[in-house]
């Protein structure tokens, strides 16, 4: 049987424990605080070497793919390099960083390689 005590201190201890969550639901409004999705702008006007809802999910893929064939392979195709895709698409925080951003997503590329200045990009191999 729980005493007067007892069940006081359990109030107490919830209340404690829930605070935060409480807290962030009734200051933030948490279900309409919903990012709206980011508006990519592409420079050349055309058409991508994949549908955008392919590249959107699986550009990576693509991106390991095309790094392996060129590294272990040497095989180089143009339109599927890395050049390719910084011809279209030449502003890093306007393209990558503000979509990676939007899902929470945290790529490695930028630690060993760099992108190159707008208007600095050599399409040579």
């Amino acid at each position: 049987m729980l005493t007067r005590s007892g069940i006081i201190a359990a109030v107490v201890f919830f209340a404690i424990v829930s605070f935060p969550f409480l807290y962030n639901i009734v200051s933030v409004d948490v279900l309409s605080n919903v990012a709206a999705e980011p508006e990519l702008k592409i420079e050349k006007q055309g058409k991508c070497v994949e549908e955008t809802s392919w590249m959107r999910q699986n550009h990576m893929k693509m991106l390991f793919h095309t790094r392996e064939g060129a590294v272990r392979e040497g095989i180089r195709l143009v339109n599927k390099s890395f050049h390719g895709c910084i011809s279209c698409h030449p502003d890093r925080a306007e393209f990558c960083d503000k979509c990676h951003s939007y899902v929470g997503a945290k790529p490695e590329c930028w630690n060993c390689h760099s992108y190159p200045e707008k208007g600095k990009i050599s399409h040579e191999l």
